[in-house]
């Protein structure tokens, strides 16, 4: 479906590509990896022709659909619902000639059956079931968009992505404005969707569970591996071993030849011999080992001085903001070396506790204790527009420590990846990951006996979420950590604790117990509510409409219960659950019923 051939693009004196061709195979799930810099972006907008190369060719196939998530909404105006729904433009072309009075009896015929083809009698189920699964509630279906936030209104524009029909999906790090629910939703609705999916993603779980091939941005050029992104690491492993192996020969067989030569030039009776050497060393090419991608090292400093090995407890905390209460009851207590995962839909007051924890804000009832000389540390990925982008990393941490010297400023960013040329660059000049990993820098002075981290993960690459995972179990007091990225909180944490409903209540299970159970809740939800949204027919004129409008319902309920069949009974072959059996025996004998009319009717 996208072909790239000879691709060359410079951003000024910099070469993003160089010759790079790319084959990209239709229906393919396909990972785009690569560090922060290295092009990601600039690639999908090359291919959305938002960006002029300066070489080569793309190729689309003809009259293939590719859809990406726009970055700003025009019309604040629309309510959501309509919003996703108005994705779908062929959807309501028809419906406008639907409801055309004026309209031939032909007209209106042909415009019935294109509408039953592309299943328009859904389409609110669908946009609803699409709004759900991102987490936006009933309540909120019918509010303008410009009444939510700049984050909900991003996923305002994924559903509507998700929704629109395509033949390619663009999706650019979906996840990243997601809680950990949300996000396991869209990894199943993803990873069901039969169409060609490009994403750049650095959540291994989403590239493991989605992904079927993984494109790598490596020096310039574009590199596809089939398989997931581990099989994508082991084979690029196996790959850099075996070249290593042959440089390492090929080096051999030169010292070899120079060996010759250095003892066997100036001796008579092998001089011919020895120019002999000496022109095929000329010929041979001098071996270069592969570049190794670039590395990042994260390192908190131990907690000092020592404290009480409980460092915060909470009892009977209500909090919240002004006359809205958030959270109540709230009874929990932190250990100096726990690894504590909040977790929760966004909105139910995971980065409310958060604040708690770090004394960031005042509870409106209950009592908070600290040991005595405990520091905690608070990281929130809002503090990036905090930043004076005006000021350069080295200046921010002198001007945070007042008697930190430049030569201590640039070794304690060293810790945390920022080379000495970094940490004299400007913070409006640096990615988000070097502002994340700065704001790390910075929450880590002081030497804290807790760190609480709220989506620390946002902008970081995998190589420096590797690192972040490695600083995290090798720092040897707390964190309370609040991500949606389910790898880290996997390698990282021991200790889960729900945040819902006002409530913060220990889970006992572990996080795949945790995933499972919110699988089989989307199952119930879409069990109880699968006809909640649909659209009433449009009126039909001439004989046979009440029947051909009939058969149209029947095959509509018929598709929505063999898909959510589909669903219970891959859930059953995992998960042997009493209750999710009951619904599947029901949704059997439905769908029985539903068959059965079909076929007399259309006999």
């Amino acid at each position: 479906m996208i072909d790239i051939e000879n691709l060359t693009y410079r951003i000024g004196n910099r070469t993003l590509f160089e010759n790079a061709t790319l084959h990209l195979p239709s229906l393919g799930k396909i990972g785009v990896v690569g560090p922060n810099g290295c092009g990601k972006t600039t690639l999908f907008r090359i291919i959305l022709e938002q960006k002029d190369i300066d070489a080569g060719e793309i190729f689309i196939k003809s009259g293939a659909r590719l859809v990406c998530v726009k970055q700003e909404i025009e019309n604040g105006e629309i309510p959501l619902l309509n919003f996703i729904i108005g994705a779908d433009k062929e959807l309501i072309q028809l419906r406008t000639t639907l409801e055309d009075k004026q309209i031939s009896d032909e007209k209106l015929a042909n415009a019935y059956d294109a509408y039953v083809a592309i299943d328009g009698y859904s389409a609110e189920a669908r946009a609803s079931s699409i709004l759900d699964g991102l987490g936006f509630r009933q309540g909120d279906f019918h509010k303008k968009l410009k009444e939510f936030s700049g984050g909900w209104q991003v996923r305002a524009s994924l559903a509507a992505t998700l929704f629109a029909p395509s033949d390619c999906l663009l999706l650019d790090e979906p996840s990243n404005h997601l809680d950990l629910e949300t996000a396991m939703w869209l990894e199943n609705f993803l990873g069901k969707t039969n169409k060609m999916i490009l994403m750049i993603s650095h959540e291994k779980q989403f590239l493991n569970s989605i992904c079927n091939y993984i494109v790598s941005i490596s020096n310039g050029q574009l590199y596809l591996f089939k398989g997931n992104y581990d099989t994508y690491i082991d084979t690029r492993s196996k790959q850099e071993t075996a070249l290593i192996k042959n440089i390492e020969a090929q080096q051999k067989k030169r010292e070899h030849v120079q060996s010759f030569i250095d003892r066997f030039r100036a001796k008579a009776t092998k001089a011919k011999q020895a120019q002999s050497r000496i022109k095929m060393l000329e010929k041979m090419e001098i071996p270069e080992m592969p570049n190794v991608e670039y590395r990042v090292t994260l390192s908190f400093p131990k907690p000092h001085p020592p404290v009480d090995r409980k460092l915060i407890i909470l009892e009977n905390v209500a909090a919240g903001y002004g006359d809205k209460v958030v959270l109540r009851n709230v009874e929990l207590c932190v250990n100096s070396n726990d690894r504590i995962a909040l977790l929760g839909a966004n909105g139910n007051g995971k980065s409310t506790l958060a604040k708690l924890l770090s004394n960031r804000l005042v509870p409106i009832s209950g009592k908070i204790f600290y040991a005595r000389n405990s520091k905690v540390s608070y990281f929130s990925q809002q503090q990036a527009d905090e930043l004076n982008v005006e000021n350069s990393p080295i200046e921010i941490l002198r001007n945070v420590v007042r008697d930190f010297s430049e030569t201590q400023a640039r070794s304690h960013l060293t810790r945390f990846g920022i080379t000495q040329s970094r940490s004299e660059t400007l913070i409006k000049n640096l990615s988000g990951g070097e502002k994340s990993r700065v704001l790390l820098a910075i929450n880590s002075l002081y030497n804290p006996h807790a760190m609480v981290l709220d989506e620390p993960t946002n902008h970081l690459d995998i190589e420096a979420r590797g690192a972040l995972i490695d600083a995290i179990n090798k720092y040897e007091g707390a964190v309370i950590l609040v991500t949606h990225d389910f790898f880290t909180l996997s390698q990282t944490c021991n200790k889960l604790f729900i945040i819902e409903g006002g409530r913060c209540t220990p889970f006992n299970g572990t996080l795949d117990s945790y995933r499972k159970m919110l699988l089989m809740k989307e199952i119930n939800q879409n069990s109880s509510a699968n006809h909640a949204n649909e659209t009433k027919a449009p009126k039909q004129t001439g004989n046979g409409s009440k029947l051909k409008k009939r058969l149209s319902f029947l095959e509509k309920d018929i598709k929505i219960l063999e898909a959510e069949k589909t669903i219970l009974e891959e859930k059953l072959s995992k998960f042997q659950d009493a209750e999710t059996y009951e619904i599947y025996i029901k949704h059997c004998d439905k769908l029985a019923k539903l068959e059965n009319e079909w076929l007399e009717l259309n006999t």
